[in-house]
């Protein structure tokens, strides 16, 4: 906000950043549905590459939905780490 020409003390600065903190935070995440989702959807959700989206597609496509988190060990190319920190953001 100073870099574009607002003014004021450090405090007050301070205390429109913690109204705004409070009042506008960021909406909490929804789950992403794995057997649904479009890889742009996981690439921007789960952070994953294109790759590994396109290796869950594959994989779904071929064997079904994913039922669990360790349906998804299965699929070659994934790097399951990345779906271990985001299991709170999968759904199925």
């Amino acid at each position: 906000m100073v870099s574009m020409g607002a003014h004021g003390s450090d405090d007050e600065l301070n205390a429109v950043l913690g109204y705004l903190s409070k009042n506008f935070a960021p909406a909490p995440a929804t789950a992403i549905d794995i057997n649904k989702a479009t890889a742009v959807d996981m690439e921007s959700s789960l952070l994953l590459l294109k790759s590994e989206a396109a290796a869950i597609i594959r994989y779904r496509d071929e064997h079904g939905d994913f039922k669990s988190l360790d349906d998804l060990r299965k699929v070659p190319g994934l790097d399951f780490q990345k779906i271990e920190k985001k299991k709170a953001r999968i759904a199925f």
